[in-house]
This record gives structure tokens, sequence and C-alpha cells, in this order.
């Protein structure tokens, strides 16, 4: 942690981190209140999109991204210039140039995700979606060994990793029939969207623990230096391939739905907070179960809302979801946390 007090971060302390980065663990009671607000949240995302999409923006997936990350990173920029006007805060250039190359990849990485996700998204089913986004899981395990070093503590953490998802394919049970009709480039690009959804997650506990941790950064500043690398990513993508025709449609369509877009804009906002706080108090391997956990209040939105009845292969992928987790929890996680190395991200 940087030598100035814990006091002068713009959000209070920040727990000490788990796997060895602390003096103590952070309170479980802190962990697990974190992630339920985020599976909560984020389990609302997809469905908020879908009906972005529906109303105008599915030609230009791109530019609906775009816009709201420029829309999050302006509400975050926002914040974080009154917290610094308030304070007196300087800017140093080495600090800009620091979160720059810290926060950069993780932003770069996050506005492909995203751009990938919500042209998928316009593709198929929300329940398809949820399908493959459950594989979501490997990848980050697989990135946070292969990134942050992170090893599974032992045999139970695996089998509990491979629990979760396959109570995640069996929540998603539905989406096999409808998933015969889909083209299969649709299939291949909503499986993109967890591969590097993994990247992201381990990018996003190596650039927190650095910079939330160990530099001071509030997460809001965090926040807004990442969402604006994104921003431009997906929006340099966006111009590229659907054009400045159906981009300027899409705007326009935004603006006419504007109170769904804006639903979109708070739910995004909200887990991006959230997930960096989490990153700052657990592994990349225990966020990733996290966000596997949030595919149980995405079924009950997806399914119960739409009058369907329940199955109960649906109930026992939600029961081997939930005590996975619970096992993973008890596993002890990872024995490795991401090491200490200069400020720099990926092999670097």
């Amino acid at each position: 942690m940087d030598a100035r007090t814990a006091s002068d971060h713009a959000y209070g302390s920040v727990p000490s981190l788990d796997n060895g980065d602390g003096d103590a663990p952070p309170p479980r009671r802190c962990v697990a209140a974190v992630s339920l607000g985020l599976a909560c949240i984020s389990a609302c995302v997809p469905l908020a999109n879908k009906a972005v999409l529906r109303h105008g923006a599915k030609k230009a997936a791109l530019t609906m991204t775009a816009c709201q990350l420029f829309s999050v990173a302006l509400i975050c920029g926002l914040i974080h210039a009154v917290i610094a006007c308030k304070n007196g805060a300087p800017l140093r250039l080495s600090e800009v140039r620091r979160k720059a190359r810290n926060i950069g990849p993780l932003g770069v990485a996050f506005g492909l995700k995203l751009g990938a996700t919500n042209v998928g998204l316009a593709l198929v089913s929300v329940e398809m979606h949820v399908l493959l986004a459950a594989t979501d899981i490997v990848w980050t395990a697989l990135f946070a060994r292969l990134i942050n070093g992170e090893r599974v503590r032992n045999v139970t953490g695996g089998l509990a990793l491979v629990g979760c998802f396959a109570g995640a394919c069996l929540v998603s049970t539905d989406s096999y029939d409808a998933g015969r009709h889909v083209a299969f480039y649709a299939v291949a690009l909503n499986l993109v969207g967890p591969v590097i959804q993994g990247i992201v997650v381990t990018l996003l506990r190596r650039s927190a623990t650095r910079e939330v941790a160990r530099q001071n950064t509030s997460y809001v500043e965090f926040t807004f230096v990442k969402l604006a690398f994104s921003t431009l990513t997906a929006g340099v993508l966006a111009l590229l391939i659907e054009g400045v025709a159906d981009a300027r449609s899409c705007v326009v369509a935004l603006l006419g739905d504007a109170p769904r877009f804006l639903t979109t804009v708070g739910l995004i906002s909200g887990v991006q907070l959230l997930f960096t706080v989490l990153a700052t108090l657990a592994s990349s391997t225990s966020v990733g179960v996290v966000g596997t956990c949030k595919i149980i209040p995405q079924w009950l939105l997806a399914f119960t809302m739409d009058g369907a009845s329940l199955d109960p292969r649906h109930l026992i992928g939600v029961c081997l979801v939930t005590l996975s987790a619970c096992v993973w929890a008890a596993s002890g996680g990872v024995s490795r946390s991401p090491p200490r190395l200069p400020s720099r991200v990926l092999f670097v």
C-alpha cells in the first residue's frame, strides 16, 4: 500500500488483499456483500441491452457499446473531477502516464469484450447468450494462471470450478433446442466474448491491485481511465465496421429511447464499480466464480418473467452453481496472487 494514510483514499481505506497481498484477508461479509450486489446487478445487463437492441440499435451494436461506455466514463469523470477539485489534488503527468500504462490495456480489452458481447447478443436470444457466456469461468481460470500466476489450491477447488460450469449449462438447457437454428458465426461470436472476459478479469485484478490498493487511486478514477480507453476502442471499431451512416442512425435511435438507454448506463456503472472493488478483495478466479453465479438471477429474470415453467434441470443447475460457489470459498481459492512486478501489465 502507498505510504500515504488510508484516510487519503477518496472512498476510505481498501481492505487488505487476500492470498498474501495484505496483512490480513478482507472481511468475508464485505466480499459476500460485494459479490451478491455484483451478481444481481450484472444479471440485468443482458436483458436491458437486449431491450435497447430491439428498439433501433440492432444494426449498430458497436455504436451502442461506444455510447454506453462514453456515458459511464463521463459520469465517472465528472465525479472524479468534482472530488479532485474539492481536495485540491494536482494533476501530475507522471501519474497520468503510469495510470495509462497500468489501466490502458485493460480498457482496450474491455472495449473489445463489451463490443463482442453486444454484437453477439443482437444475433441470439438472451438464454442462448447466457449459456455461451457460462464458458468464461474456464478462460478466467486459464488466464489467471498464465498472467497472474494463480494456482487452484487443491482438487476440491478444481471440482468447484467444474461444478460452476456444469451448473450454468444446466440452468440454460432451454437454449439448446433454440441454438440448433442459430447460425454458426453467431455462436462463434458469442464464444469470443467469454474468452476476452477471461483476459479482462485477469487484467482487472492486476491493474486494480496496483492502482487502487497500492497507488491510492479511487475506484471512480480507475473506472474512468479504464472506460476512456474502452470508449476509444469501441468507437473506432464502430466507425470502421458499421460506418458513419449506421452509427448516426443508432445515436438518433438511442436518443429516442433514452429511458432504456439510461437504464443500461446505470447498470453498467454499478457493475464496473463493483467489479473493481471485488478485484481488490479477491483473486481473478474468485471474481470469475462470482461472474458464473450471476447466471442464477439471469435465469430467474429471463425465464420466469416470460412465464416459462420451472424445469427440474434448471433447479438442479441452480443448486449445483450455489453449492460449487460455496465449496470454492471453503476450499481456500488460489494459492498464489498476482506477483509484485513493476508498474507494467501483461507479460512485460
